[in-house]
């Protein structure tokens, strides 16, 4: 399936600063305006009108599935995201909340528009900062002429700027988060993905460690996808080895793109003229893109990167993926330790995220250190 956004566009790159848009909208009517900096005031006064305009026109699954005249397809979907829900509870011992009970109609394309932005010659994000969030590394719009005005503004200070869609934005429990009409194309095996991987972010997720709440969400949605999709559908089947072949993407995607960044960030922080790092920039995401096209696409069980290379590549495109793509051995390594128990690991970081001040990698690598299998 030739997908215009792939997983990664739909669910994993729209979750940094969506994730502190809400709080931070909702901020804006509780008197902290006076924290915010100029331009962070005015985009938060742009985006709160779109922000409000979502929270109209929610539809509870249960009411839908009770109209016999509901369109098969969109109630196949439905009880679907129901069914996955019921599985990352019982067999995972994820969290249930309303997340993914609710239906909400989208009449554009997308339902956010991110915009990240980096120093021309320099792996640094460009950040905005907020009220009790603090720095965060992308904006959210609701629009997506305010996305590209905020972009036009950012190049003409010379910036590199990246501006992607997202499907789906998570308002952390603040309200239900409903499942968006642009989420009914997706595959069995990305909507299963979608729905563990929130669901694993609604379970556990310790304040202040990004990376390590990404990279559980990342691990559990892989791991809890396949599992449900080979148990549903038996382990053979096209929603299944779709999941794996999704996954071991993903992996190879990730070593290729933390290559390129590490290659360009060894070469700004060299003695060389700022010329000679332009050049040699556009030299090295050329290389980048040719290496796509011959080496890695051809390796790649699925379609989903196949547009990488034909994209506008520079600093942002390349930082906005680094975000979300990390080793995961540490994961893998314990779900073997918990003999391959998945609810088993999720319990794990449970207590973890009672240990107050604890980082949870540093801990779990600790733990495996005393209790992983020779």
């Amino acid at each position: 399936m030739n997908k215009e956004m792939n997983l990664f566009d739909r669910l994993r790159a729209c979750r940094i600063l969506n994730q502190y848009l809400v709080p931070g909208l909702i901020l804006l009517f509780c008197g902290f305006l006076s924290a915010c900096d100029e331009e962070e005031f005015s985009y938060l006064m742009q985006q709160a009108p779109g922000q409000v305009a979502l929270l109209f026109n929610r539809v509870p699954f249960e009411r839908m599935l009770k109209d016999p005249d509901l369109d098969p397809q969109i109630r196949a979907k439905l009880e679907f995201v129901l069914d996955v829900k019921t599985y990352g509870v019982e067999k995972i011992g994820l969290m249930r909340n309303k997340n993914y009970e609710i239906y909400r109609e989208i009449d554009r394309e997308a339902v956010v528009w991110n915009l990240t932005a980096a120093e021309p010659l320099a792996m640094t994000p460009l950040t905005w900062d907020f009220p009790v969030v603090g720095k965060v590394p992308y904006l959210g719009f609701f629009k997506k002429a305010d996305a590209l005005q905020k972009q036009a503004e950012l190049e003409n200070q010379g910036y590199d700027v990246y501006v992607r869609t997202a499907g789906a934005y998570s308002m952390l429990g603040i309200m239900a988060d409903p499942l968006y009409s642009t989420l009914l194309t997706m595959s069995e095996a990305d909507l299963a993905n979608l729905v563990i991987h929130e669901m694993t972010h609604a379970t556990v997720f310790i304040k202040g460690q990004m990376d390590f709440n990404e990279n559980l969400a990342l691990f559990v949605g892989n791991q809890g996808s396949y599992n449900y999709l080979a148990e549903r559908f038996g382990p053979d089947s096209e929603q299944a080895l779709y999941a794996v072949g999704s996954n071991q993407d993903d992996s190879l995607f990730s070593l290729e793109i933390m290559r390129v960044n590490n290659e360009l960030d060894a070469m700004y922080q060299s003695d060389i003229p700022d010329q000679e790092k332009k050049a040699r920039k556009a030299a090295i995401i050329a290389a980048h893109k040719q290496r796509f096209r011959e080496e890695i696409i051809p390796q790649m069980k699925t379609d989903q990167y196949y547009k990488w290379p034909d994209k506008d590549i520079n600093n942002a495109t390349i930082i906005s993926r680094v975000v979300y793509y990390h080793d995961l051995t540490l994961y893998e390594d314990l779900y073997q330790a918990k003999d391959r128990d998945l609810a088993a690991l999720v319990d794990f970081f449970k207590q973890v995220q009672e240990m107050k001040g604890v980082k949870a990698e540093s801990y779990a690598k600790e733990w495996l250190a005393k209790n992983k299998p020779s």
